[in-house]
């Protein structure tokens, strides 16, 4: 076994537990990942899977490649980043991560806006919403919103959040009464979070009139269209809420903290002149935008304080103090 491409598919069939999973990860067809298997196996002479009903399950010889691939990938990937450090041009591929629901009207203004300054950085941008692994080099940049980025990433909190109820101006009228509390009788009815079992947001319903779960949902998508249908009202950060034509901020309650917003990177790609073109950037367009994040409401002082400035200096852990 001394083609990596061999031990490249039989890595991603483990990770994902079956054909398609890996098919989707390395960019290719059910056909091929399977076809690739049967070619290490038959070269290698052993069975490296069993086929479950609930998937492909690693036997002893494939948990022996896949520990050694894992070494083979970790060395490959630390020769990648090794020589990206090195690369001293701005032109090239930038590959960038952002959750796809930020990737909205502003946003492609400040790419529009990027590529005119910087036309020889040919931008890629990766909307998935699973968490893209920069130690892995899947991207080069990523813009998260988390409460708790990996320390052994480098970059910095480019603006905090807040987030309210936001719901669509038929319902706001039709349970008015029950919004100005004239009504204390009759529940006024959101959208819930299936994370909310176990993780509610601190004191999401401290400042709401009596109210109940109209349904559940596990994604924000679904939610807010929910919202639009008048289903009930829903809680999301003031930027998608005020960004969506046909919902209106529900009148009376209170904004309250969300997630904040990062930009990082790798710690051996901060120096890269297109890596850090792009976070410069990019960090002095979202800051600038710190109103629209926070809502019109004044933010409290820890916020203020935590978002001040653009420059991108220091480590991590410097930035998170």
């Amino acid at each position: 076994m001394t083609d990596w491409d061999s031990l490249r598919y039989i890595l991603a069939v483990a990770r994902e537990g079956g054909l398609s999973g890996a098919a989707r990860i390395l960019g290719v067809n059910h056909a091929t990942v399977s076809r690739q298997l049967a070619k290490a196996e038959d070269a290698a002479g052993v069975r490296f899977f069993t086929r479950l009903a609930s998937g492909l399950q690693p036997t002893e010889a494939g948990q022996v490649a896949i520990a050694h691939a894992e070494e083979v990938e970790a060395r490959m990937v630390a020769l990648d980043m090794a020589l990206a450090a090195r690369d001293e041009t701005e032109e090239g591929e930038l590959k960038i991560t952002i959750p796809p629901l930020m990737a909205e009207d502003h946003f492609a203004e400040d790419i529009k806006e990027f590529k005119a300054l910087h036309p020889g950085i040919d931008i890629h941008l990766l909307g998935a919403t699973e968490v893209l692994n920069l130690h892995r080099r899947e991207a080069d940049v990523a813009i998260r919103v988390t409460q708790s980025p990996e320390e052994s990433l480098w970059g910095r909190m480019v603006t905090p959040q807040r987030a309210g109820w936001f719901a669509s101006k038929a319902f706001i009228e039709q349970y008015r009464p029950m919004i100005e509390r004239q009504d204390t009788e009759t529940p006024l009815p959101y959208i819930a979070f299936s994370t909310w079992v176990n993780s509610a947001p601190a004191g999401l319903f401290s400042d709401l009139p009596p109210a109940r779960a109209a349904l559940k949902t596990d994604d924000m998508v679904s939610a807010m269209s929910l919202a639009r249908q008048g289903m009930g009202m829903v809680r999301t950060s003031h930027l998608l809420g005020s960004c969506d034509p046909h919902l209106e901020r529900v009148p009376g309650l209170p904004l309250s903290d969300h997630t904040p917003i990062w930009v990082l990177t790798h710690p051996d790609l901060r120096h890269v002149p297109r890596v850090t073109e792009f976070m410069r950037f990019i960090a002095g367009r979202f800051t600038a935008r710190r109103a629209l994040y926070m809502g019109p409401d004044k933010a409290s002082a820890n916020t203020a304080t935590r978002a001040d400035g653009a420059k991108l200096e220091g480590t991590l852990s410097e930035t998170v103090e």
